[in-house]
């Protein structure tokens, strides 16, 4: 009884609020508790009961004091430490995976919220200006737009998704791009393997393309290159992304704080079954990420 009322009551309704002192009184008065219960039903046991089980009125006869276990109030001091100790241990582990999943979640809407704004003001420019040249391009973009969006508000809310719909997620994204950039780009995008049955966390690749896009592109330069490149293996996938330079990256940049947020996830949700590299230097940045899924 203790043991569960320690786990579901005053765990989490006084520990966990910082209830320290009402936390310490509560035990003192399970304790005073459990101490006195045994001698109030020892008092209502009919006699002949007690003749009948000298165990409850001799308790040096018991085998477990023969063998050197304390018998009375020590035993009793014993279980209740016994009780506390693991109630308190499994409840507060298990208030901490709690934790480590709502965090994820945060970080995920984080990457949400990062990925949506100013893509989504950069791609409805593209969608009007080709709109006002009549281009048949325009009519694709609001499909690709779309498909983006319902990805971001449903798909991307489970904790895991069809590897497909993150595929088509990507080729959406980056067709969007393209009609973004125009001529001012060389954007290669490639595709290998069987996704089929594949499952894999949301918004897992699409940071570091984004990140290609974001530092890699430029539409006032010309002679950008970015590349990507997704191969679907047996036991799981390989990202390759690569961009040439155009701008530089600000300490307080937020496809920086994605990154670092993605990588976070990426050792929550797949500790030891992921490999990133990263090379860097002044005129190209290239990562590569496999990632087991099975």
């Amino acid at each position: 009884m203790i043991f569960y009322f320690n786990y579901y009551v005053l765990i989490p309704a006084v520990y966990l609020r910082k209830k320290t002192l009402l936390y310490i009184v509560s035990l003192l008065l399970c304790f005073l508790a459990m101490m006195v219960w045994p001698t109030l039903i020892s008092s209502v046991v009919p006699l002949h009961l007690t003749q009948a089980h000298p165990i409850i009125t001799h308790p040096k006869s018991q085998p477990l004091y023969q063998l050197g276990f304390l018998p009375g109030s020590l035993h009793h001091v014993y279980l209740f430490m016994i009780a506390i100790f693991f109630s308190f241990l499994i409840r507060t582990r298990e208030n901490l995976d709690e934790i480590k999943a709502e965090k994820l979640k945060a970080e995920i809407a984080s990457l949400k919220s990062q990925i949506n704004p100013h893509f989504l003001f950069n791609t409805l420019n593209t969608i009007y200006t080709l709109s006002l040249k009549n281009d048949p391009r325009a009519s694709e973009a609001i499909v690709q737009l779309s498909g983006i969006m319902r990805y971001a508000i449903t798909d991307a809310n489970d904790a895991m998704i069809l590897l497909q719909k993150e595929i088509e997620y990507i080729t959406n994204y980056v067709e969007l791009q393209k009609a973004r950039l125009g001529n001012t780009a060389n954007v290669l995008f490639q595709c290998e393997g069987n996704a089929n049955g594949k499952r894999i966390a949301p918004l897992i690749l699409i940071t570091y393309i984004e990140n290609a896009f974001k530092h890699g592109a430029n539409p006032d330069m010309e002679g950008c290159l970015i590349k990507i490149v997704l191969q679907i293996k047996e036991i799981g996938i390989l990202l390759q992304v690569f961009n040439s330079k155009a701008k530089r990256v600000t300490p307080a940049d937020l496809t920086a704080i994605g990154m670092s947020n993605t990588k976070h996830r990426l050792d929550h949700i797949y500790p030891d079954k992921y490999k990133l590299e990263i090379d860097e230097d002044e005129k190209k940045y290239l990562i590569n990420l496999s990632i087991q899924l099975q």
